[in-house]
């Protein structure tokens, strides 16, 4: 069986009914479940190495992504134009914390390897167990505005999306703080700079708090 092919397989065997169950809806061409969550939508993308090779490697690995076209047509609303994206969060599962690969023969992989009969349902079952206890708690973490606004401030990154996604939640003090962070983040680490996020972030100081 060809590489994709018998990663589909696997992810029909052992993730279709429970993630059914749970309401996501699995695109065989895509790779990827999805379901709706209130003004959400919610990602699991898997991923298939690209040097794949029949008999020598089954390698994939997966991504959890939320989005909303609400926060779209939030920012059409307010600033004449559509964000770059509709992406509240997305992670990979190495940077997913604890996340466990199943190695072979006490090796510790970095990706889910199906080359082995022997080692696909080690591999399987382990993966069931991190969609379960950690990417599904993390895209329902991530499936609320507020939520989102404070792992972006965290992650120190888009502090101007950050901020758009606390007046979402209506929470205008941690928008402002959240411009705040971005600006003594820039200032520390002027080499990271980014000029449009600058301009994002004075764009809703002046916009919102007359700064």
């Amino acid at each position: 069986m060809k590489p994709k092919a018998l990663i589909i397989a696997n992810i029909e065997a052992f993730l279709l009914a429970p993630l059914t169950a749970a309401g996501f809806k699995f695109s065989p061409g895509q790779l990827a479940f999805k379901r709706p969550r209130h003004e959400f939508v919610q990602a699991i993308h898997f991923q298939a190495n690209r040097h794949n090779e029949e008999h020598v490697s089954v390698e994939f690995w997966s991504r959890y992504q939320v989005s909303s076209r609400s926060y779209a047509s939030w920012h059409k609303a307010r600033y004449g134009h559509e964000p770059a994206n509709h992406i509240v969060g997305d992670t990979a599962d190495w940077n997913m914390g604890n996340w466990q690969f199943a190695g072979i023969a006490g090796k510790q992989d970095a990706h889910h390897q199906l080359v082995d009969p022997a080692h696909r349902a080690t591999v399987m079952h382990g993966l069931r167990h991190n969609l379960h206890t950690l990417a599904l708690p993390w895209l329902e973490r991530l499936s609320n505005w507020e939520n989102a606004a404070l792992c972006l401030v965290e992650a120190q990154d888009a502090h101007a999306r950050a901020c758009d996604f606390y007046l979402m939640a209506g929470q205008q003090e941690k928008a402002l703080w959240a411009l705040n962070e971005g600006l003594a983040y820039w200032k520390k680490n002027p080499a990271a700079s980014f000029p449009e996020e600058k301009e994002a972030i004075a764009l809703r100081m002046e916009k919102y708090f007359n700064a």
